[in-house]
């Protein structure tokens, strides 16, 4: 498998969290299936009067592989949060990063094998 994407855009709601991580993701090898997939975004905080402030940061997951739509993950489930992201414009825009992280399970041997794989990409808030 060569791994997944995020969206470019990805939504910030009025709580402040990214209400779900997502984007493409290429389809698995023969004879492996995704099992579950978990999604991190951090926002830098900034710098002001010299100092780097620490920005937001979450995590979500998705612990079954079902109910996918074909070609996309979607981390939905909730995780823990750090602050309140900040969306952007196209005049004002707030970037942050995007790590995920795809578990796939070998279905050819006796006993299940897993192999992981792990992107990220900086994504625009909005």
């Amino acid at each position: 498998m060569s791994g997944g994407k995020w969206y470019l855009t990805q939504h910030v709601s009025a709580n402040g969290r990214i209400e779900w991580p997502e984007g493409p993701i290429d389809p698995p090898d023969p004879g492996f299936s995704p099992v579950w997939v978990e999604a991190w975004v951090v926002q830098g905080g900034g710098m002001i009067d010299g100092h780097v402030w620490t920005g937001t940061s979450q995590s979500s997951k998705q612990s079954l592989w079902s109910g996918f739509t074909p070609g996309e993950w979607t981390a939905a489930e909730p995780g823990w949060i750090q602050g309140q992201f900040t969306p952007g414009t196209v005049a004002n825009p707030q970037f942050a990063i995007g790590i995920a992280l795809l578990a796939l399970q070998n279905n050819a041997g006796p006993a299940p094998a897993y192999e992981y794989e792990w992107w990220y990409e900086i994504v625009f808030l909005q």
